[in-house]
């Protein structure tokens, strides 16, 4: 799943996303630059928030992810 994450961040043109984890959370992509899914073999997405805050995901609790319409938002822990 991380590495389809990293394809959706290098898409050209970049569309908006949303990452739907197993707890039942979202969290909206509109912007590659605040997201880090590295090609490591950690098994974690990192996303920065326009407000400083930071996620730290575990890829292996991703359930889908899903193209991204309307308004920004993102539903935090």
């Amino acid at each position: 799943m991380k590495a389809r994450v990293r394809e959706l961040l290098q898409a050209s043109p970049f569309v908006p996303f949303i990452i739907c984890m197993a707890d039942g959370k979202e969290y909206r992509i509109d912007h590659p630059d605040f997201v880090l899914a590295a090609s490591s073999d950690v098994p974690q997405i990192t996303i920065e928030e326009p407000d400083g805050s930071m996620h730290f995901l575990s890829a292996l609790l991703v359930t889908s992810l899903e193209r991204a319409g309307g308004a920004a938002h993102s539903q935090a822990a």
